[in-house]
C-alpha cells in the first residue's frame, strides 16, 4: 500500500491518506460532497456520507449517479468530494472480486432509482417497494453486486441499504483501507 501524509478528520478520529494505487478491484468507496444534493441525502438518511461506489480497477469506478449506472475514471468520480473513504472485504478472492465488478459493470446504462434512494432509509417502505432491478441507486448497486457474487454484506435487501448503512457494515465487516480525500475543515459532523 502506498500511504501518504496522515490526515485528521476531527480532533478525536484520525485517518490515513492513500493514493489510488492502494485500491483493489471491488473495494468500496463511500463519499460526500459539499453540493446541495449531497447535503439533502445526508439529512434525509441521517448519514455522514451520501454516496457509495465500487472500484473496478485500472483507475475506474462503477457507480449509480443521477444519469444512471456508469463506469468512469476515479479522478472524475471523486472530483467534487470533500470526503472519500475506501474499504475492502477481507480475504476476498480475486475471482469473487472480479464477479462483483462484472455484475456492477453489467448494470451500466441502467437508470438511477430516485424512488429507491428516497425509500431506502425507511426500512419498511423500502421492503414494500421491493427490489427494482431495472434501476439502481448507489448503495443498492454496491450491495447487490456483492450479494450476486456470493459475498453478501448484509441480510437487508439491497434496496434498503443507504450509504450510511454501508459505513456501518464497513465498521463491522470490512477493512479500512484509507482516505482518498478528507477535508476536516468542511466536515460538519464526525467522520465515518
Amino acid at each position: 500500500m502506498v500511504f501518504q501524509k496522515p490526515i485528521a478528520l476531527d480532533p478525536g478520529v484520525g485517518g490515513c491518506s492513500i493514493a489510488i494505487a492502494a485500491l483493489q478491484r471491488a473495494d468500496i468507496i463511500v463519499s460526500t460532497t459539499t453540493a446541495f444534493n449531497s447535503g439533502a441525502i445526508r439529512i434525509g438518511t441521517r448519514s455522514l456520507v451520501s454516496h457509495a461506489a465500487l472500484y473496478a480497477g485500472n483507475g475506474q469506478v462503477i457507480e449509480a449517479i443521477g444519469s444512471g449506472v456508469v463506469q468512469r475514471p476515479i479522478e472524475i468520480a471523486l472530483a467534487d468530494d470533500a470526503l472519500a473513504v475506501a474499504y475492502r472485504s477481507p480475504d476476498l478472492p480475486a475471482t469473487m472480486a472480479n464477479s462483483i465488478v462484472v455484475y456492477a459493470a453489467s448494470k451500466r446504462g441502467t437508470p438511477y432509482s430516485v424512488a429507491g434512494a428516497l425509500a431506502s432509509s425507511n426500512k419498511i417502505g423500502c421492503r414494500v417497494l421491493g427490489p427494482r432491478p431495472s434501476s439502481f441507486f448507489c448503495s443498492q448497486l454496491v450491495i447487490a453486486a456483492y450479494a450476486s457474487a456470493g459475498r453478501p454484506l448484509t441480510n437487508a435487501p439491497p434496496q434498503c441499504v443507504t450509504p450510511e448503512d454501508v459505513v456501518t457494515i464497513a465498521e463491522h465487516q470490512l477493512k479500512y483501507i484509507g482516505h482518498l480525500k478528507g477535508n476536516a475543515a468542511w466536515l460538519p459532523m464526525l467522520s465515518p
